[in-house]
């Protein structure tokens, strides 16, 4: 198995991918699974993608996808129109060596490999299902036909809070729930915490509960914020263990990580490799993995105190957004660990009261989130209530740092997109070999640098 779990459904066998792993295979439907157990239903079988609701019903004579709202693992399509062949995956290398195999084209990466806040994913001709969308293909006299619907974006919920002690009691209570929801399912938890107000919260509500917990604390050999962590851990009465992640540490990560985001867009990948490096190396050991993550999202749109003006709404709504295509909450960063990473600030119920709280709240006392801060002084002391925000890459100092590695690997300036487009690129040549093959994160990266460095070689002597 080649890390997290994914999933390929065909309606064709897949050269390559019989030969390592034998399809469940319904009528002319064949389902290549690794590490994804479905739900069998009558003659079909459902498969989960994302507990939000993103999920794939598979039968003889059809395969429905249905998306999200919040759309955070991406399921991927892909079709020859010329032969009725179809591929729908939820692991980018792995659905871009099928379809590449299925019509004996190459796979080729687009010009822009980042974000792509749409229906494009990083691979021409394999698309990003959007949010919201049901894919439904049908065999019906004899031929596959494709229907999708895209569904009624949701309405924004009416502004229920407008006074800034109970819009961040309500989002507190919110967040309560969810944990309660997350906790249901298991013994012990761990908890993230960097020592602001935002993991804070989730530290002081799942003590409150009583269950075994542990906190854990991230930092790099660039930077930590142990201090703040150890003081936000003793405030609520937990024990924190913290973990420095060397160089090493995050250069494994970082293929593991480019390959469940499907994309190449620096900042993001900065945000993901740590919690991706420390899920992979066995830090914590507990499954259940809460983290603070989102909060800036929702209630600031990731404005700082200076950039606090303007229409905090729509930076919410933007930033929002973003995220039903950045990959940044997919569970499998903590499934390369055996991890099952949650974001309780990224719960359904949590997201509707934030979006229900008015903007101008959110800047009460003249910092962002002053609302959730004013709140959290019930729960938390208050340096660590009104602590100035950092983000969680500027942090453990992955921001500043993370590209001078990549660069120094490489002798290339700006070679870090560069680098995630060669492991794009590696790791769907390896799924086309062998969709099961096995590479440490090293090898990959190293083969990456290696590329780029060569080609960069190259352009300097032409």
């Amino acid at each position: 198995m080649t890390g997290a779990p994914w999933l390929v459904v065909s309606n064709w066998q897949i050269p390559g991918f019989d030969e390592v792993l034998s399809p469940t295979v319904l009528g002319e439907v064949r389902a290549y699974a690794s590490g994804r157990a479905p739900v069998t239903e009558g003659s079909g079988m459902t498969f989960a993608v994302e507990a939000a609701g993103t999920s794939l019903n598979v039968a003889a004579d059809r395969v429905r996808v249905t998306t999200s709202a919040s759309n955070t693992t991406p399921v991927y399509f892909a079709e020859d129109a010329a032969t009725g062949r179809f591929i729908v995956g939820t692991d980018l290398p792995t659905t871009a060596a099928a379809y590449a195999s299925l019509t004996g084209t190459p796979a080729a990466l687009r010009d822009e490999i980042g974000v792509q806040e749409g229906p494009l994913s990083a691979v021409v001709g394999v698309e990003r299902l959007e949010h919201l969308v049901e894919l439904e293909l049908r065999r019906e006299s004899g031929a596959w036909q494709c229907t999708r619907t895209r569904q009624a974006e949701l309405p924004e919920p009416p502004v229920k809070f407008r006074e800034a002690l109970l819009a961040g009691q309500a989002q507190v209570q919110a967040l309560r729930d969810a944990i309660a929801e997350a906790l249901s399912t298991a013994p012990d938890v761990g908890v993230l915490v960097s020592g602001g107000v935002d993991s804070g919260l989730v530290a002081a509500l799942v003590a409150e509960t009583g269950a075994p917990t542990t906190a854990y604390t991230i930092g790099t050999e660039w930077g930590d914020e142990f201090d703040h962590a150890a003081e936000a851990a003793q405030a609520v009465g937990l024990d924190l263990r913290a973990t420095t992640l060397g160089a090493d540490d995050v250069v494994e990560a970082l293929p593991a990580t480019v390959r469940a985001f499907g994309h190449g867009e620096p900042q993001t990948i900065a945000i993901g490799v740590a919690l991706a490096a420390f899920c992979r190396g066995g830090y914590a050991v507990e499954r259940l993995l809460l983290t603070g993550y989102g909060s800036d999202l929702l209630n600031s749109g990731m404005a700082t105190t200076d950039e606090i003006g303007g229409d905090i709404g729509a930076k919410v709504r933007e930033a929002v957004h973003r995220t039903r295509y950045s990959s940044e909450f997919t569970a499998a960063l903590g499934d390369q660990g055996g991890h099952r990473l949650t974001h309780p600030y990224w719960h359904a119920g949590v997201l509707e009261t934030a979006l229900a709280t008015d903007p101008a709240v959110k800047t009460y006392r003249g910092r962002e989130k002053g609302h959730l801060r004013f709140a959290a002084r019930e729960l938390l002391p208050e340096d660590v209530a009104w602590r100035p925000k950092t983000a969680i890459h500027h942090g453990n100092g992955l921001g500043a740092n993370l590209d001078r590695l990549v660069d120094q690997h490489t002798g290339t300036p700006g070679g870090t997109g560069l680098v995630y487009r060669a492991l794009l690129a590696s790791q769907i040549a390896t799924a086309s070999q062998n969709p099961l093959a096995l590479m440490t994160g090293r090898e990959a990266y190293d083969r990456a640098v290696a590329q780029v460095a060569r080609a960069s070689s190259q352009h300097i002597t032409q």
